[in-house]
């Protein structure tokens, strides 16, 4: 367990080394200011990871919900694909036996179409809408979850796996959240946790790493994105750290509602 946490914290700590030294490479980076904004995006990610230590996803829908409240979107969605790969490579190192690379193709290759499409939805939205559209989309999901039903699709193809991984895309390029509908498609198939998280765990890392390309390749990710990821990242570690500990220590089923129901008011809060 000791080696696990050893080499989680060792991949975990080379991604931001490797993030600020292609941006410092490419602009003249600036530390922004110790103020409030940088205050709200700390809490942001601190509580955002929490969450994705607890359930394993949903790190940009927490962290968005007290963001998107003072950060433009085309500022705040960056910011959350660059913590949310953070999570996601401590995840990885901890499921990567488990991981369906495989089955994970063919939703890769429609949200890499997705992408473009959600990139277009959050430059052209204004940021009451944006926000709005995402509460939606928040109390929507938040509310499948704890309500779904016993229904199950067994029978899939590649090509549905391809229509749910663009649609997974459009919510990535929009509002840094892609694993939402892959996540709920698993569910209604019914595949068993370790499947499911093995097939959703690699699309989330891969496609945000793509989406921040993509940010970057459309010069749409501010100068000073680097030095603001530098700073979250001590809560970034911190908040996926204790809700690691806390999933330990507390029933399963009881964590997962707990951020269900959290997404839910988050999303009323948004939409009102």
């Amino acid at each position: 367990m000791q080696k696990q946490a050893l080499k989680a914290a060792g991949l975990v700590a080379m991604f931001p080394v490797l993030v600020g030294t292609i941006f410092f490479l490419r602009d003249v980076v600036y530390f922004p200011p110790i103020d409030f904004s940088l205050a709200v995006k700390l809490l942001s990610v601190f509580v955002g990871a929490l969450a994705a230590g607890l359930a394993g996803f949903a790190f940009s829908a927490v962290a968005g919900a007290i963001l998107l409240h003072w950060v433009q979107p085309t500022t705040a969605v960056p910011l959350l694909l660059a913590c949310s790969i953070t999570t996601q490579f401590l995840s990885i190192t901890q499921l990567w036996r488990t991981m369906e690379w495989r089955q994970c193709i063919p939703f890769l290759i429609g949200g890499i179409i997705g992408i473009p499409v959600g990139t277009a939805l959050l430059e052209d939205l204004d940021a009451h809408t944006f926000a709005s559209v995402f509460g939606i989309f928040l109390v929507c999901y938040g509310a499948y979850m704890l309500l779904k039903t016993t229904v199950v699709i067994r029978r899939s193809s590649r090509l549905v796996d391809v229509a749910i991984g663009f649609a997974g895309g459009i919510t990535g390029g929009s509002i840094a959240f892609p694993g939402a509908i892959p996540t709920i498609w698993c569910n209604i198939r019914g595949l068993a946790k370790n499947e499911q998280r093995g097939i959703v765990q690699p699309f989330i890392l891969l496609m945000q790493i793509a989406t921040l390309i993509y940010f970057s390749k459309l010069g749409i990710i501010a100068s000073g994105l680097t030095a603001t990821y530098l700073f979250c990242v001590p809560a970034v570690l911190g908040g996926t750290w204790v809700g690691l500990y806390l999933f330990d220590c507390i029933d399963d089923a009881m964590f997962r509602r707990i951020v269900l129901i959290f997404l839910v008011v988050s999303g009323v809060f948004l939409i009102f």
